[in-house]
């Protein structure tokens, strides 16, 4: 994979309230996700990626050569994509991307050919003609997706969520050399290609981690919920190996256990052994505040994060 950086930062603050400045760069065929819901900051540091919104200061560059975000040479290099996406009322997929393809200079006859493949690309063949803002909210997330592409960006800004169906699309364009900056809400929506993940709180990224530094803390952290019929005894209950930090909840209880195959081998047993059936099982993963807790800062100051590939050791 190429290793050029595509965007980096430099002395950014995301708020007047960030505690030090946000230093990274984004590698060529990577894949990050900004994980925080509309409390943190990652939907406005989505925005400012993307070049849509000022920081509080700093500035944003693109390519080795530092080209500033907002000159009119990083035109069409930063594409980004709204969780919310609508279009002029009465607008159909055709109509639409055949706009976005003029806008980013093909001309008629390369039109036909490229919307042709987007629509294979994305699955978007039954609906070329359908309006857009009557679609599925899948399929208007992917028609929103196919015209972002049509410049062929460098980035790619996405706000989340979005539909597992695009997960294996921002592979195919990871793997074509171009970057994707995802802002997530929750863990679940991350797709399981993201080489890094930045958590985020009201002010700032507490932590940038791997995906598997970030699995191993949902490991610990994660609760289980369980109902049993009839209801068990808590100290019955509370006799699982493994389980601590319960909870009673209607019907059943709440705990952590730090291995999840055995909880629940532990639990069959433990119903059996008393007559009972499991009549609900939940794993809850911890809250985006929980993770924030768990991950301390210790990144260097000044000291770039750098986005890439996993088989890069960095």
């Amino acid at each position: 994979m190429d290793s050029s950086v595509q965007l980096s930062t430099e002395e950014l603050y995301i708020t007047g309230k960030s505690d030090d400045p946000l230093e990274l760069a984004v590698l060529a065929g990577s894949m990050i996700v900004l994980l925080g819901d509309e409390k943190t900051i990652a939907p406005n540091l989505a925005l400012i990626l993307a070049g849509r919104k000022p920081p509080f200061s700093g500035r944003i560059h693109l390519g080795d050569d530092n080209l500033d975000i907002k000159s009119h040479n990083a035109r069409g290099r930063v594409e980004y994509v709204s969780f919310d996406f609508s279009v002029p009322p009465g607008m159909t997929v055709s109509g639409h991307l055949s706009l976005a393809a003029a806008a980013a200079g093909y001309s008629r006859k390369n039109t036909r050919e490229i919307l042709s493949q987007l629509y294979n690309w994305c699955s978007l063949e039954s609906c070329v003609d359908e309006e857009v803002n009557e679609l599925s909210p899948d399929n208007r997330y992917l028609t929103a997706l196919a015209a972002a592409c049509l410049p062929v960006p460098d980035v790619l800004v996405l706000q989340g969520p979005f539909p597992d169906r695009l997960h294996p699309l921002l592979e195919d364009l990871c793997q074509g050399g171009c970057a994707v900056i995802a802002s997530l809400p929750e863990i679940h929506y991350i797709p399981q290609a993201t080489e890094r993940i930045a958590v985020c709180d009201i002010n700032d990224v507490s932590r940038i981690v791997r995906l598997q530094e970030l699995s191993d803390a949902c490991s610990i952290l994660m609760r289980l919920r369980v109902r049993f019929f009839p209801a068990l005894p808590r100290a019955v209950m509370e006799s699982l190996p493994g389980a601590k930090n319960f909870l009673a909840i209607p019907g059943g209880y709440e705990f952590h256990h730090p291995q999840l195959s055995a909880a629940v081998t532990n639990l069959i047993n433990l119903a059996r052994a008393n007559s009972r059936q499991i009549a609900g099982l939940e794993v809850r993963p911890p809250s985006n505040s929980e993770l924030v807790e768990y991950f301390t800062i210790d990144n260097e100051p000044g000291e770039a994060d750098l986005f890439c590939s996993k088989d890069l050791d960095i």
